[in-house]
């Protein structure tokens, strides 16, 4: 996002917690769709489409060759290793320098050939997808891409010794899962090396790539579109060890390299020559500010070329005629929430997470502390424009009487957790006046105090990078890395999945129901199927769903050709960067 969840989704002065994609996401999904600043999150949405910038008016000038493009990505990421990436901030940073079989189509975000030929053929069985790859391609170093390369990606994303906290996408894949599974510290080389020739990605030539499934997945495609399966190389890995990330062995097959990186200052990429289109940009680089104040002075002092309207700016930009004209508005494709970490009091009993769903008024939240963008969560987990959007999920709708007799339902042994109970959240201004405005909520509407614990954003992250760690009340959010309910269902809250860790969340009956709706091949059943699965999500409440995002963004009128999409990565228009420049000023 990636993560995932995910592919800068939410403006990057506003990132916080989570895609997680992974842009999530990221996907993922991303999308998705990728900072910490104020929003971060993990590992897409069909709609609203493709959204083009007016700022500025007609080009005043040509392209300029050697156009410079400065952006803010918020804060030092934990990762930009693709295979281990999952919040929003790290795949945004790896989207720059790789690129994977599949991409997204800025207007409609329906999956679309990158490095591969075309579509993948499908065997009759509907378990094999078997992709060609474009010819001629190169890495930025101008060495050859081939599908081998691709295969050590994907079958690196299963391997138990990388880790990586998105492994769990590709156990579709036969044998993925089996041999992600396995501990490295009582498995031998030799049997490590049997599970992974199982796994079901081969390279049968080196143009040509097949994956087999364990079971018909309507959504793979779109999956060899994400940051787990872009192609590393392995003697960079290798040769890097550690810190393989670092510009001398980050080698990629992306729009631009990544040339430079003064850790917890800035990250510097050079426009890839050898890439597949024509990139117009020649120098991209990326100042780390967290603070939203800082970054909209920085824009405001022509320091920055692009930033996020965070709420506490967005009154001066309205009020200003310059300012105003240079807003672009792009749908959201992030969900956030407050979660719960159900392994212990108060939130391990259903009572308690209800009640502390239904006692915060939604539409207050994004009136008062958004100052209007964004909108309430009323309809669940899943955001409108995305398939699964299903307002007749009112199970936790804004209801104090409700809450309150929830609240007395709870264990003796749960409701003593909520003496000393903490609310933990990034460190900045914004989540600060987020934090307090819930802690207000639940002391007015439940009777409970709530105390404030902010952490530095990047150790915020770490947190929430095992599970275990997570605290006990926490803000959160996911970035959708593609358009289907799998990857907010199945990829995030399933047993296992990504917000799923974090909270402890684990529950059959969801379960049960998206695996069904996973493989059900009758579009009509398997919407109805993730709508019960999203009911029931709603209702074991492992987190309480507050607002779906809308960004706003200020864009400089030299700057040109961006066709705004969700799911973008890193900038808005990443996924049509080739009509991305600078004019002439």
């Amino acid at each position: 996002m990636f993560g995932r969840s995910v592919r800068v989704r939410v403006p990057m002065a506003q990132q916080e917690e989570e895609r997680m994609t992974k842009r999530r996401t990221g996907i993922w999904s991303v999308s998705a769709l990728l900072a910490i600043a104020s929003l971060l999150i993990g590992a897409c949405s069909q709609a609203p489409a493709g959204q083009t910038t007016t700022t500025g008016g007609t080009a005043a000038g040509a392209a300029d060759p050697n156009g410079t493009l400065t952006l803010n990505m918020g804060s030092e990421p934990d990762t930009i290793d693709p295979q281990k990436s999952s919040f929003v901030n790290e795949i945004a940073q790896a989207s720059f320098v790789f690129e994977g079989l599949m991409s997204f189509d800025t207007k409609t975000s329906k999956p679309v050939p990158a490095a591969a030929a075309a579509a993948p053929k499908l065997s009759a069985d509907g378990l094999t997808y078997t992709y060609t790859l474009k010819d001629g391609l190169k890495y930025s170093d101008g060495s050859p891409l081939t599908a081998k390369n691709f295969e050590y990606a994907f079958l690196r994303g299963c391997d138990p010794a990388a880790a990586g906290d998105y492994a769990f996408v590709f156990y579709i894949i036969v044998g993925c899962e089996a041999y992600n599974g396995m501990d490295t510290k009582k498995a031998t080389p030799a049997e490590l090396a049997a599970a992974r020739a199982k796994v079901g990605v081969k390279a049968t030539s080196d143009k040509d790539i097949a994956f087999t499934l364990t079971d018909p997945a309507p959504y793979f495609v779109p999956i060899t579109a994400l940051w787990q399966g872009w192609p590393v190389r392995e003697s960079d890995v290798t040769k890097g060890g550690d810190k393989w990330t670092e510009p001398a062995t980050y080698i990629g097959n992306g729009p631009f390299k990544l040339t430079e990186w003064k850790h917890n200052e800035k990250m510097v990429y050079e426009r890839n020559d050898n890439y597949r289109k024509k990139i117009q940009i020649k120098t991209i680089t990326k100042v780390m500010i967290n603070e939203s104040a800082v970054a909209f002075a920085a824009y405001r002092n022509n320091e920055l070329d692009i930033t996020g309207v965070g709420p506490t700016d967005l009154r001066t930009v309205q009020g200003d005629a310059e300012l105003s004209a240079q807003v672009l508005d792009v749908g959201g494709s992030c969900a956030f929430y407050y979660g719960f970490n159900v392994r212990r009091p108060p939130f391990d009993d259903v009572n308690i997470r209800q009640a502390f769903s239904k006692s915060f008024d939604r539409d207050a939240f994004v009136k008062d502390v958004q100052q209007g963008i964004g909108k309430a969560a009323d309809g669940g987990f899943i955001p409108p424009g995305f398939p699964g959007y299903d307002k007749s999920d009112n199970t936790q709708k804004y209801d104090v009487a409700a809450a309150k007799a929830l609240l007395d339902k709870a264990s003796p042994a749960s409701k003593a957790g909520l003496t000393g109970l903490k609310y933990t959240f990034s460190s900045t201004a914004t989540n600060k006046a987020r934090a307090e405005w819930a802690q207000g909520q639940w002391k007015t509407n439940l009777g409970v105090t709530v105390e404030l614990d902010p952490v530095q954003s990047t150790a915020y992250t770490a947190l929430f990078k095992k599970g275990q760690d997570a605290p006990q009340l926490f803000f959160l959010g996911w970035c959708a890395d593609f358009p289907d309910q799998q990857n907010w269902h199945s990829t995030v809250w399933s047993t296992g999945g990504v917000s799923a860790a974090r909270t402890g969340y684990s529950s059959k009956a969801f379960d049960d129901l998206t695996k069904a709706a996973d493989k059900e091949a009758d579009a009509t059943k398997r919407d109805a199927t993730y709508n019960q699965a999203g009911i029931q999500l709603s209702k074991d409440a492992p987190a309480a769903w507050v607002f779906y995002d809308q960004s706003k963004y200020l864009i400089k009128p030299w700057l040109k050709g961006i066709t705004a999409n969700p799911i973008d990565y890193g900038i808005p228009g990443f996924f049509s960067f080739e009509n991305i420049y600078i004019a002439k000023h």
